[in-house]
């Protein structure tokens, strides 16, 4: 994908902290997907490696580099104080996002996502089914738990980057919301 406005840093993940910044990227917007499964990368510790460590140097590349707004996709249910590690992790993140003070950070919280995948997750298709044939309870208070089309997501991520949608920061897009996009 190219774009006159779109810059690709190619990076180890590794070593983000080692990037050299990037003058391009001053005034501009930074988004972090970043993210795996504990099964996918085979242990707690390498999950918190990969949603938490690798998550804050990405932040603190764009932060270096000048970016002024961070947009970042963590969980529906992040919360530094669960008892989930993949919460905990996700709400840990957010937490340590938010005290880096971007001039503008969007937080996107979406339900289980719902799109092709490079790998098979077992889980995910077992719970998109359950929430297909669950269907009907999200009329009743449950929309929240709805899964998310990748597709609404990137849109969400696109529209939230227009200088007419940045309003106050950090904003924090949860998974309802993003529903509507």
């Amino acid at each position: 994908m190219t774009h006159e406005k779109l810059q690709w840093v190619p990076a180890e993940f590794n070593a983000l902290e080692d990037l050299a910044t990037i003058s391009g990227l001053v005034d501009g917007d930074a988004y972090c997907c970043l993210g795996t499964t504990i099964k996918a990368a085979g242990s707690e510790e390498a999950f918190r490696r990969v949603d938490y460590h690798y998550v804050l140097n990405a932040a603190r590349f764009a932060k270096q580099s000048g970016v002024t707004q961070f947009s970042l996709v963590t969980a529906i249910g992040a919360n530094r104080d669960s008892g989930i590690l993949y919460n905990r992790t996700k709400g840990e993140i957010e937490a340590a996002i938010i005290a880096m003070d971007f001039p503008s950070l969007n937080i996107f919280r979406p339900s289980l996502l719902k799109g092709k995948r490079a790998e098979f997750r077992l889980k995910e298709e077992i719970g998109n089914w359950l929430f297909l044939l669950m269907t009907p309870l999200f009329h009743f208070g449950l929309q929240r738990y709805k899964p998310v089309e990748i597709s609404k997501l990137a849109r969400a991520l696109y529209v939230s980057a227009d200088p007419e949608h940045k309003t106050i920061s950090p904003r924090i897009f949860e998974s309802e919301e993003i529903q509507a996009y």
